[in-house]
C-alpha cells in the first residue's frame, strides 16, 4: 500500500533583518534559525514544508552571503523605511494579497497584515514597555503600537525565553498555549575556546594589550554599563593595575552618561578600553576567549546571548540576576543584583583573585551548555511544527 504524500505547508519569512546595514542580535537570531531550517529541508521527512524569504528590494544581493540552498527568495515590494512609516500609518496592503496564502513569520516584532493567512510573529521581549526609560524615543513608540497590533494579528506567537513568554502572556492577554520559545542558537562550531596563538592574533588585531574584563554588548543604558565602570574604578588597585575594562559592542542610544564616565576614568588613569575598530563576527570568539572574566550585568534581557557566547568559550561569566538572565546561564554564572555597584565590584574582585573559583564556573559553563535548550535542531524543528500548526488553526479573526 502506497502512503499518501504529506500536505505542502508553504512558509514565507519576511528577512528583512538578514539585508539591513547594521546586522543586529535580531539579524543574528533570524540568521541562525534560518540556517538550521535550511539543513532539515535536505531531509526527507522534511520536503514538504516549502520556504520562502522575502528580503528588501534594493537589498536583495544580500541575502546571497548566507548561502541558503533550499529557499525560494521574493522581493518585498517596499524598502525597510517605507515599510516602516506606512507600518505607523496602516496602510500596508495585506502581504498576502501579493504573495498568497501560506504562513507568514515576521522576525522583528512588527508584522504585515494578512487577510486569509496566519501570521507568527517573534516578540523577543517586553523592554520597551516594562522599561521605557532604556530605548530610544522613538524606537519605542513604533515598537509599543506595532508589537500591540502584531500580537493581536497573530495566529502563534514565538519568544525566547520563558521570562519573556511569561511577560507577553501577561500584558498582551494572549493565551499561553499559542506563545511558544524557540531559544537563540549558539553555533558551536564558531563559539568555542580558541588557542593561544589565534587570540593573541586577534587581540592584536584590535589593539587589545594585556589581562582584561569583557563586555559586550550595544553600548546603551538597558546594559547598565555605568554601573560597571563604576563597579571596576572600585577594584583594588593591583588589579586595575592588571586588568583593563573591554567595551566591545555598536553604539547605542542615550549613551552620553556612558561616554562621560568612560572619558573620566581614562582621564584618572584607569584602563578602560575599546577595540580600535568594529570586531567582526569572526574575531569575536578568539576576544571572548581571551578574556579572563566576561560581564554583563543588564538591567533586563530577552535571553542574554553574550555570556551563554561566553561560556561557549571557556570564560567564567558575571551575570546579573534579573529578568531571563538566571534561566540563560543557570547556575553557571557568579550571579549580582545590577541595581548594587559595590555588589558588582566585590564579584569581579573575587572572580579575579579565585582561580579555583573561574575553573568551577568554566566547568559548570561546559556543563550548562548542554542542555536541550541550546540543540540548534529542536529550534528549527520547533518553527516548522508552529507552521503546520498555524496552517492547520488559519488566520486570526
Amino acid at each position: 500500500m502506497i502512503k499518501a504524500s504529506k500536505n505542502v505547508t508553504k512558509i514565507f519569512v519576511d528577512c528583512e533583518v538578514l539585508c539591513l546595514d547594521h546586522f543586529s542580535g535580531i539579524g543574528h537570531y533570524t540568521a541562525a534559525l534560518m540556517r538550521e531550517v535550511d539543513k532539515l529541508l535536505d531531509l526527507p521527512e522534511y520536503q514538504h514544508y516549502q520556504v520562502t524569504l522575502g528580503v528588501p528590494w534594493r537589498l536583495a544581493y544580500r541575502i546571497q552571503r548566507f548561502n541558503f540552498k533550499n529557499f525560494t527568495i521574493k522581493r518585498m515590494p517596499l524598502g525597510p523605511r517605507i515599510t516602516n512609516q506606512l507600518k505607523m500609518r496602516n496602510l500596508l496592503p495585506p502581504l498576502d494579497s501579493i504573495f498568497g496564502k501560506q504562513v507568514y513569520i515576521f522576525p522583528h516584532f512588527s508584522t504585515w497584515p494578512t487577510m486569509k493567512s496566519p501570521s507568527i510573529p517573534v516578540i523577543y521581549d517586553l523592554s520597551f514597555v516594562l522599561h521605557p526609560e532604556f530605548s530610544a524615543d522613538l524606537n519605542s513608540r513604533f515598537l509599543n503600537k506595532q508589537t500591540k497590533l502584531a500580537a493581536e494579528r497573530a495566529t502563534k506567537i514565538i519568544t525566547i525565553s520563558q521570562n519573556s513568554k511569561n511577560e507577553i502572556v501577561d500584558h498582551y492577554q494572549v493565551s499561553a498555549e499559542d506563545v511558544s520559545i524557540i531559544y537563540p542558537i549558539i553555533d558551536a562550531a564558531e563559539f568555542h575556546p580558541r588557542t593561544a596563538e589565534e587570540i593573541k592574533t586577534v587581540r592584536a588585531k584590535y589593539g587589545v594589550f594585556g589581562k582584561y574584563i569583557l563586555f559586550v554588548g550595544n553600548i546603551e543604558p538597558r546594559k547598565n554599563l555605568a554601573s560597571l565602570l563604576r563597579a571596576y574604578s572600585m577594584l583594588d588597585p593591583e588589579q586595575l593595575q592588571d586588568y583593563s575594562l573591554l567595551l566591545v559592542g555598536a553604539k547605542g542610544w542615550k549613551d552620553g552618561e556612558i561616554h562621560d564616565l568612560i572619558t573620566d576614568l581614562q582621564r584618572k588613569g584607569l584602563k578602560v578600553v575599546q577595540p580600535t575598530g568594529y570586531v567582526t563576527d569572526e574575531d569575536m570568539p578568539a576576544l571572548v576567549s581571551g578574556a579572563s572574566i566576561f560581564t554583563y550585568v543588564s538591567r533586563y534581557e530577552g535571553f542574554g546571548i553574550p555570556p551563554v557566547e561566553a561560556m561557549f568559550c571557556g570564560t567564567p561569566v558575571i551575570s546579573s540576576d534579573n529578568s531571563s538572565l538566571p534561566e540563560a546561564v543557570g547556575k553557571a554564572a557568579l550571579m549580582v543584583n545590577a541595581e548594587d555597584i559595590q555588589e558588582i565590584s566585590n564579584a569581579i574582585k573575587k572572580l579575579l583573585g579565585s582561580p579555583a573559583l573561574q575553573k568551577d564556573l568554566v566547568e559548570a559553563g561546559f556543563t550548562h551548555i548542554k542542555n536541550k535548550m541550546f540543540d540548534p535542531v529542536q529550534g528549527a524543528q520547533t518553527l516548522l511544527e508552529l507552521a503546520d500548526q498555524a496552517d492547520k488553526k488559519g488566520a486570526r479573526k
